[in-house]
């Protein structure tokens, strides 16, 4: 499955109230600056072959990108952001980089990024 795929069926299993949407790759130009929604987006950052052996590789180290966006009138994130690690985690994750929170400047959003490595086994064929 793809690591995107993964991230957001994880994310939505958590049913976060502070979130509004969760998108993968992309956020539709129809919600590009709706400044009044917290938004979720994942994209991919890489998948690399792992395992090597007998002249192949046997599993996969799959990075992913999570980025919050949060609403004008969102709560504060912490709690949020605690327990997004936390799930991601349990969920056989790693956590990789947490890199703070910045300001945009075009909606005055508060955002917040984090990066998760998944390793994936490849089934047997």
């Amino acid at each position: 499955m793809l690591a995107t795929k993964r991230a957001k069926v994880l994310i939505q299993s958590a049913h976060f109230e502070i979130l509004n949407e969760i998108y993968t790759y992309n956020i539709p130009s129809n919600e590009d600056n709706n400044a009044d929604k917290t938004v979720c987006l994942i994209t991919d950052v890489r998948t690399d072959p792992a395992l090597p052996g007998n002249e192949d590789f046997h599993a996969f180290n799959k990075e992913v990108e999570v980025q919050a966006f949060y609403g004008l009138n969102a709560p504060d994130p912490d709690e949020f952001e605690s327990q997004l690690q936390h799930l991601f985690i349990k969920d056989g994750w790693v956590v990789l980089d947490n890199r703070g929170h910045t300001f945009d400047p075009d909606t005055n959003q508060l955002t917040a990024t984090f990066y998760f490595d998944y390793f994936e086994i490849e089934d047997a064929k």
